[in-house]
């Protein structure tokens, strides 16, 4: 395994693109599988150790929800052998309306920009995810409070 700062940060921004990608397509087995066994993920509030919990937290979201996350502005704060810390910023897009739709569907904003702190462990010849946490920095306003206020 390369542990150069290069070769670490495009693996580490794999595995968070990973992670967002498994979680918006309901994977959930492969996205605990991107965590050490003892992973911990600060996750709207609650901290969640381990796959088991992370799964039984994961089953409790709507399944009528689509989501889209987006990473961005992805860096290294700190790499080492068989260590690193990733920072990146997470936008979020959200539409429910209770029903399973399929094509395309209208939003008129975001849902919310949080930042993301990943600390990364080598395990078994690639990065795992040891922590994981996501500090919302926006939330953006519902539409019906953007009309409110909106001048006519």
């Amino acid at each position: 395994m390369n542990h150069s700062p290069e070769s670490t940060l495009s693996a580490s921004t794999q595995l968070i693109h990973q992670l967002f990608y498994f979680l918006d397509e309901a994977d959930y087995p492969k996205l605990v599988e991107l965590f050490t066994p003892q992973g911990r993920w600060k996750r709207q509030g609650e901290l969640l150790t381990g796959h088991a919990q992370i799964l039984t937290a994961l089953s409790k979201r709507p399944t009528t929800q689509r989501i889209r996350h987006v990473i961005s502005n992805t860096f290294l704060s700190t790499s080492e052998a068989a260590s690193a810390s990733l920072t990146a910023y997470m936008t979020a897009y959200r539409f429910d309306n209770g029903r399973h739709t399929t094509g395309v569907v209208s939003i008129s904003r975001p849902f919310r920009l949080s930042v993301v702190h990943a600390k990364l462990k080598a395990a078994d010849g690639c990065w795992r995810l040891a922590e994981l946490d996501l500090v919302p920095e926006f939330e953006f306003a519902a539409d019906s409070v953007l009309l409110a206020v909106s001048p006519v």
